[in-house]
């Protein structure tokens, strides 16, 4: 019987441990959702915008390299 118990809260703490993987997932998930929302209203903004026939180059984004990304956290 204690072999028993040993396996089952060994299978309990890898089903707590799967849980806040699964939990953590669905919250980077709906940060992303946000943030591809956002770009997505972005873009078709930019796509709507009248173009300037003399408009100043703009400084090119490196959106892969940005480090002032931020996040929103839940509360």
């Amino acid at each position: 019987m204690a072999r028993a118990d040993r396996t089952l809260k060994k299978v309990n703490k890898v089903l707590a441990r799967v849980e806040k993987h699964i939990e953590a997932t669905r919250e980077a998930l709906e940060d992303l959702e946000i943030e591809f929302e956002v770009l997505q209203a972005t873009v078709k903004r930019l796509k709507e915008a009248p173009v300037e026939a003399e408009a100043p180059p703009e400084e090119d984004l490196d959106i892969e390299n940005a480090s002032n990304v931020s996040t929103m956290r839940k509360f």
